[in-house]
């Protein structure tokens, strides 16, 4: 069975490139753009994302997570691994998402350098 990637961006060239990024590594991709669009888990009724329930990891682009959803993302309970990436440009010119902290659901910690604007 085919493993399925949530990438998160607000910038749809970086959305574009990691899905693409993913899916040459054998992955079928899912795109969000965030809390920019009309995000679920920013509601006051701690709804979970539909798109989580189909995805396997989500990859959050940093740039595109605001303090008050790494919170929530960090603090929920799941068996969804989530890793916050931060953008670069690759060989072949095109964005690439470089893995820079990983939320640990056994904790509800994040392992890695602080997400900006998060107190933990």
């Amino acid at each position: 069975m085919t493993q399925t990637a949530l990438v998160v961006s607000a910038e749809p060239q970086v959305r574009a490139d990691w899905a693409r990024y993913f899916e040459a590594l054998g992955l079928r991709t899912l795109r969000c753009v965030g809390p920019y669009g009309m995000c679920i888990l920013l509601g006051d009724g701690g709804a979970r994302c539909p798109l989580h329930g189909e995805a396997d990891l989500a990859v959050y682009d940093r740039s595109a997570v605001t303090p008050e959803l790494a919170l929530r993302l960090i603090r929920a309970g799941r068996s969804l691994p989530i890793a916050f990436a931060e953008d670069r440009i690759g060989p072949e010119g095109r964005h690439e998402p470089s893995i820079t902290a990983l939320a640990a659901a056994a904790d509800g910690g994040c392992v890695g350098p602080p997400l900006d604007g998060v107190a933990r």
